[in-house]
């Protein structure tokens, strides 16, 4: 299975050493600035960069296997029908070029009133969960639509 990624020129293509290749730098929105993609419009309103675990209930408590990285996030659907979201669709990439999925477990713990269907100009809060190794440096996020889109790309810092 090769990782596909998407180049300066928009275009996905698979990176020659195996990495995930982020979307370019330069073309990351800032943090705070929404990004859209598809139906979906995404802001970071904050960032939680060295987390050991997640949950206030000692059963249902997530611990990293490296460190969590938490991304507060507010999706606003754009469109004229409801659209769902998914966490799942969402991708971290650390500044070796690495790429890393939401933690869906660490993120029912930490959204436990999470909706999945978004209507129509509403808007829902909420925060994804990364398990990173302990030395990554998480450099952007990789918003998409759907497992299908082309995705939009915010900074982390």
């Amino acid at each position: 299975m090769s990782i596909t990624n998407k180049s300066d020129s928009g275009d996905r293509a698979d990176s020659p050493n195996g990495k995930a290749t982020a979307i370019a730098a330069d073309s990351a929105a800032p943090l705070g600035t929404e990004v859209r993609d598809g139906k979906f419009g995404f802001v970071i309103t904050g960032v939680e960069p060295n987390v050991p675990s997640v949950g206030d209930n000692p059963y249902l408590e997530q611990t990293a296997q490296g460190k969590y990285v938490l991304v507060h996030v507010d999706v606003t659907n754009t469109s004229d029908k409801p659209q769902s979201y998914f966490g799942d669709n969402q991708k971290l990439i650390d500044t070796q070029g690495r790429q890393f999925s939401n933690d869906t477990a660490a993120e029912l713990v930490m959204n436990p009133n999470i909706r999945f269907e978004i209507n129509p100009g509403n808007r829902m809060s909420t925060t994804l969960a990364f398990d990173v190794p302990p030395d990554s440096q998480p450099e952007q996020i990789e918003f998409h639509d759907s497992m299908f889109s082309d995705g939009t790309a915010a900074a982390l810092n």
